[in-house]
């Protein structure tokens, strides 16, 4: 399917008294709960080589990211799932550390990198399963993943986690990078679920995300992990939402397959 930007603009940061949401490209989204502005697994930060615009992950931007991480005027939070390039850009992370200083909240293995562009203890905080956390309008509760992708070492429980950001207006489920169990499908009360379309053994996939949408409440479902970067058709980067079609036909949920920068209004569900 094709794409196009749908730039982030600078009212999107402003107080408000309803909740937005938008994806970022790739698994990031952005997120502001009356004024409280969230950012989930942001990676945007880019650089031209060649005539070419390319990601911190080094691959090739197949459209125009919605906002760079130099144009974010503030945030109060930054919420990554897991250590993965992807998902937690060290260069992305970097830049909204020496700008804004927000709190950072992460599972223990993205503290290590976070310490090492040298964001101060005081303003991360350790995600554990369950755990309730407050940042301004918004609740956030952590939510369990296993994301075991390596055949060497690979992460345990509590490496890896999802959030769901509780507002006055509904609740936004990212599940982050997880395989499904039983845990997950008793999360309920659910109004937005991004729903993971990756066709991947560790990764819900299209068949997960759709047990996930049947049961955790959801009324809208967005679609992510596609249609980022220029990579080959299939795995965790080159999956297509149209594919997961037939999966949720028999759903209540609507379900979006969203232009980076594409605003969801809360109050619209």
């Amino acid at each position: 399917m094709k794409l196009f930007t749908e730039e982030i603009h600078q009212s999107f940061f402003s107080q408000r008294d309803d909740t937005i949401v938008t994806w970022l490209g790739s698994a990031g989204a952005l997120i502001n709960a009356r004024g409280t502005v969230l950012m989930i697994d942001p990676v945007i930060a880019a650089a031209q080589r060649d005539g070419q615009q390319l990601a911190e992950t080094g691959h090739r931007l197949k459209v125009p990211l919605p906002i760079e991480a130099e144009q974010i005027p503030r945030a109060d939070a930054v919420l990554y799932t897991h250590a993965d390039g992807d998902h937690f850009g060290q260069k992305t992370a970097e830049i909204l550390d020496r700008r804004l200083k927000p709190t950072f909240i992460a599972p223990s293995p993205v503290r290590a990198g976070l310490e090492g562009i040298s964001v101060s203890r005081d303003r991360i905080i350790i995600a554990q399963d369950y755990a309730s956390i407050r940042v301004g309008k918004a609740e956030i509760m952590v939510t369990p993943a296993i994301h075991d992708w390596q055949e060497k070492d690979p992460w345990q429980r509590g490496d890896c986690c999802g959030y769901i950001v509780k507002t006055g207006d509904g609740a936004i489920w990212h599940p982050g990078d997880t395989r499904l169990f039983d845990e997950l499908l008793k999360v309920r009360n659910v109004d937005v679920l991004f729903f993971d379309v990756a066709v991947c053994r560790s990764h819900l996939g299209p068949e997960g995300s759709a047990r996930l949408a049947g049961t955790c409440g959801a009324k809208v479902l967005v679609a992510y992990h596609y249609g980022t970067f220029d990579v080959p058709t299939g795995g965790p980067f080159g999956s297509d939402p149209e594919d997961c079609l037939p999966l949720v036909e028999g759903l209540s949920a609507r379900y979006l397959m969203p232009n980076p920068g594409q605003l969801l209004r809360l109050s619209n569900l």
